[in-house]
């Protein structure tokens, strides 16, 4: 132990008891720091079953969410620091696992809160905490995932303490080793996991984040990895990622209600009812939702009546999986995150949705970030995606009016790129501005031409309406399409067709555009594609027009004419 107590001396004051005297926002960092390095791993093992994102990097996103508000709120200690911990958790949590997580945290933070010292006896009663509020945020608990894990961790807290131990850190790397053990049987609780031949990446996160506890306590190294919690082989790999991707369902969907006001039971009951792997978390007057649905437009218009929405995060799960079946086993050479810049080209980096549309951003040499509506992208991720271009200079296409300010934010979050936002309102329109795009250009010109490209753009897209209102004093019915041209209401149809040859009509009443692009998404078929191609070309001869197959969720067809 000499070489224990050598290391706690080097890192910080001790506290009589084995553990450091180290700030909440020390203790934090150090956390989400070790975690980070495991994060990868953990997303290896996160094949199968369907994932709805990668549970390392949900959990990193989680804990960074915590670390962040930490640091922002200095000075905090007691019940006020963690309550500030829970409420980052929830605000923050990425995927159901995040969410889960979250509870976790929160279940330990409502002990602490309370708690004089962090004793044997509370850090036990922190864990039974957590276990009864991860269990509460599920309605179907499975045991063989982290909640199995959380369990086993916190009853072994809670049988040292009963056998009289009363170090701290001592409980902690009991309940951190029995968490470890817990991973190693969760194939025996889950046929899944056993057919997959891997453990459970959310019980490994427990595990990995108890561990970092107690290092960033005693200043000890974390346990290392066992051979039983490392991913599986390339082979089996790929096996089970193309299984996976025809296992794969729907839309994972997130967001959160600030200022709910209704019945929590009703909204709860009709959530459930929308979709798959559902978790509805209330905190005061906020409500975390997560869910896998076909529809995420329904519920995201069913939540919109209790309060207002944020967070919305949207992901399209069987494109993910798709993805995966591609590329099992990873790429070599990938940017890695935070690198310095390492070309003097121009990079670009554009949000945008749809298969088609990425295809057609990436082969004008665009990096593209999943994301638009109902699906914003973090500024997060839209600075991890600059940095891996490598760039100096990037351009950033936000292509949707709600992710404009995100785009804005990124330039806080890089260093030593200089970040041009050309502020696209639409996949249309970003695909439009790339025209200008050169990257051997001179940064800021090239920037201010697409900038110009945009300003003479008119953008039009159709959209179904998922419940009856009353837009711009027009009556809307559930189910009609209804046309919007530069975000004004201009047609309200029974039929995509009918909505879109509306706004046709009204896009070229002014007789100055010479091009005409098409972006086909899900809900309109070739045929009417064609059919609203031929009604330009009647309303001017001399227009040319582009029909593309963009593949976009929620709106059938956006158009652009220039």
């Amino acid at each position: 132990m000499e070489n224990t107590v050598e290391k706690r001396e080097e890192a910080g004051a001790d506290a009589g008891d084995g553990t450091k005297r180290t700030d909440l926002g020390a203790v934090v960092a150090a956390v989400h720091a070790a975690f980070g390095k495991q994060a990868e791993k953990i997303d290896a093992l996160n094949v199968y079953p369907v994932p709805d994102g990668d549970t390392g990097t949900n959990m990193l996103l989680t804990l960074r969410s915590v670390s962040e508000e930490v640091m922002r709120a200095t000075g905090l200690s007691g019940g006020a620091a963690a309550k500030a911990v829970s409420r980052a958790a929830l605000m923050g949590a990425r995927g159901n696992s995040g969410v889960i997580l979250s509870q976790i945290v929160r279940g330990a933070c409502e002990v602490l809160e309370d708690a004089r010292a962090l004793d044997a006896a509370t850090l036990a009663a922190a864990l039974a905490g957590a276990q009864e509020r991860a269990y509460s945020a599920v309605r179907e608990p499975v045991e063989g995932t982290m909640l199995s894990v959380v369990k086993d961790a916190a009853s072994a807290a809670r049988e040292a303490v009963e056998r009289g131990e009363e170090s701290p850190l001592e409980v902690l790397r009991i309940a951190a080793s029995e968490a470890h053990a817990s991973v190693r049987r969760t194939p025996e609780l889950l046929g899944v996991l056993r057919e997959a031949g891997v453990v459970d990446a959310g019980g490994l996160v427990v595990a990995v984040i108890l561990d970092a506890l107690r290092a960033v306590l005693s200043g000890e190294e974390p346990a290392p990895a066992s051979p039983q919690e490392t991913a599986p082989d390339e082979t089996r790999l790929r096996s089970m990622v193309e299984h996976s991707a025809e296992e794969a369902w729907g839309y994972c969907t997130e967001f959160m209600v600030n200022g709910f006001s209704g019945d929590e039971d009703e909204f709860g009951a009709r959530i459930h009812a929308l979709g798959k792997s559902v978790l509805v978390i209330p905190d005061d007057d906020l409500v975390k939702v997560h869910l896998h649905t076909q529809d995420p437009g329904e519920a995201l218009s069913y939540a919109g009546g209790f309060g207002r929405l944020s967070g919305v995060k949207v992901d399209d799960m069987e494109a993910q999986t798709r993805a995966r079946a591609g590329g099992a086993g990873g790429a070599e050479g990938e940017a890695t995150p935070g690198a310095a810049p390492t070309s003097d080209l121009l990079g670009v980096v554009a949000a945008s949705r749809g298969e088609g549309n990425r295809a057609l951003f990436e082969s004008m040499g665009a990096k593209v970030v999943e994301g638009g509506q109902s699906a914003n992208p973090s500024a997060a991720e839209l600075a991890r995606a600059v940095q891996e271009t490598g760039a100096q200079d990037v351009v950033l296409l936000p292509n949707n009016k709600n992710v404009v300010a995100t785009a804005e934010r990124v330039r806080d979050l890089v260093e030593g790129v200089e970040i041009h936002v050309v502020p696209t309102t639409s996949i249309a329109g970003g695909l439009a501005a790339m025209v200008g795009f050169d990257e051997e250009g001179d940064p800021g010109e090239v920037a201010g031409e697409m900038r110009e490209i945009v300003s003479g753009l008119r953008c039009a897209e159709v959209t179904r309406a998922v419940r009856d209102a009353r837009v711009e004093g027009r009556e809307v019915r559930e189910g009609e399409y209804v046309g919007f041209l530069d975000g004004e209401l201009v047609a309200v149809e029974e039929g995509v067709e009918g909505a879109a040859l509306r706004l046709v009509e009204k896009m070229l009443e002014a007789d100055e555009y010479d091009v005409v692009t098409l972006l086909r998404g899900y809900g309109m078929d070739e045929t009417s594609a064609q059919k609203v191609a031929g009604r330009i070309k009647l309303l001017g001869e001399d227009i040319e027009v582009e029909v593309r197959d963009g593949g976009q969720p929620l709106y059938p067809l956006q158009m652009v004419a220039e």
